[in-house]
């Protein structure tokens, strides 16, 4: 014979059961809520996710079903409530992140600045530049690239130029593989973005026509190479802080391999899968290029080769040439360190504008449908 709870006694306890069953329904219908909002995620993922997290929470709360049924002598309401109260943590849990990652993406995207620097006699464009973003983002470093072009400026061009005797010593210590372009290339489509030099063949065009108007204006890979060693030689501080480096620096081929697993499942699975790691992909990217200042940025020892000294032949070349407008394109981790070099030579060197530009957001599919029969 099952046991009635006995009825709470006087005012006061009346008062605290009515509050505990008003605050278990309104957490209730929230967790409801949640785990309604979770389950289009969770059936992007896999359709079996959600009945798999529901038998775990089933199999999960069983020994206290047991104990309740054995001690307090309940019925199978309980368990069940207990369930899918664990099951609706469960989905919340795993679809929580990934609707953070939407949010903070929408919210707070990477932008890229493009910041016009003058002295009086002389204009520098310095257009802040990412290997993947948006189609509107690269369409408008062309355009203002191109309209530069026509108001007589030269371009110049970041990338690393390629030497055979340093190129594999290069790719090790920045742990990018052999195929640079090719990496890029999967994490745009990965992240649902465009591979920067799908949209320079405008540029291309006029480079072909007008050669001395394009400036590759890095150094070598085998510049780099003689700087590091240099560095070796001639500095303790660097020569103890890449041993450093070395001894916690994790195995770049396991993080590949993650990567690799990834892309791979983003490229077999359906529509909703890619568009969910679609949204995984330009969350950590947002995550990681969130705006910081130059104290809270952590700064790589080997940042004294890849930003430093490629600043300082950056700065020599810039005040070398001749010509009135310069638009350059480089990384925005450059601006800071060119700016103080330019400011070193010319104390009249002036930001004159700053616009921001959006580099990462949600792909846009447009579809309709045209009708031209009569």
């Amino acid at each position: 014979m099952t046991e009635i709870a006995p009825l709470p006694a006087g005012p006061s306890a009346w008062a605290r059961e009515r509050l505990r069953l008003r605050v278990g329904a309104v957490l209730a219908f929230g967790l409801l809520l949640l785990a309604i909002a979770a389950l289009p995620v969770l059936l992007a993922i896999a359709p079996w996710v959600p009945p798999a997290l529901l038998a775990a929470a089933a199999v999960l709360t069983l020994p206290a079903a047991w104990w309740a049924r054995r001690h307090a002598r309940a019925g199978f309401w309980p368990w069940a409530k207990t369930t899918f109260g664990f099951y609706g943590l469960a989905g919340v849990a795993v679809a929580a992140p990934i609707y953070y990652l939407a949010l903070i993406t929408a919210l707070k995207p990477p932008i890229q600045p493009q910041v016009v620097l003058s002295n009086g006699s002389r204009t520098l464009t310095f257009q802040g530049m990412m290997h993947v973003g948006t189609d509107a983002f690269y369409r408008s470093v062309v355009f203002d690239a191109g309209k530069a072009l026509m108001e007589g400026a030269v371009i110049y061009y970041e990338g690393v130029l390629p030497d055979e005797r340093a190129d594999a010593w290069l790719n090790e210590y920045l742990g990018t593989g052999e195929d640079l372009a090719r990496a890029y290339e999967q994490l745009a489509s990965t992240c649902g973005l465009v591979f920067q030099a799908s949209y320079f063949e405008p540029l291309n065009i006029d480079k072909r026509l007008h050669p001395e108007r394009h400036v590759a204006a890095d150094v070598s890979s085998l510049a780099l190479r003689q700087e590091f060693e240099r560095l070796l030689s001639t500095d303790m501080n660097f020569l103890e802080a890449m041993q450093d480096r070395e001894a916690t620096r994790s195995v770049p081929s396991i993080g590949n391999q993650r990567l690799a697993a990834f892309v791979a499942w983003q490229r077999r699975g359906n529509e909703r899968q890619q568009a969910i790691a679609g949204t995984v992909c330009r969350g950590m990217l947002t995550l990681l290029l969130r705006p910081r200042s130059a104290k809270d940025r952590p700064r790589d020892p080997f940042d004294a080769v890849t930003i430093d000294f490629r600043n300082r032949q950056l700065v020599q070349r810039l005040l070398a040439d001749r010509h009135d407008k310069i638009f350059l394109t480089y990384g925005s981790d450059h601006l800071p360190g060119v700016y103080a070099l330019l400011k070193q030579d010319d104390p009249n060197w002036r930001v004159e504008s700053v616009k921001w530009m959006r580099s990462v957001a949600p792909p846009e599919h447009l579809n309709g449908t045209l009708d031209l029969d009569p």
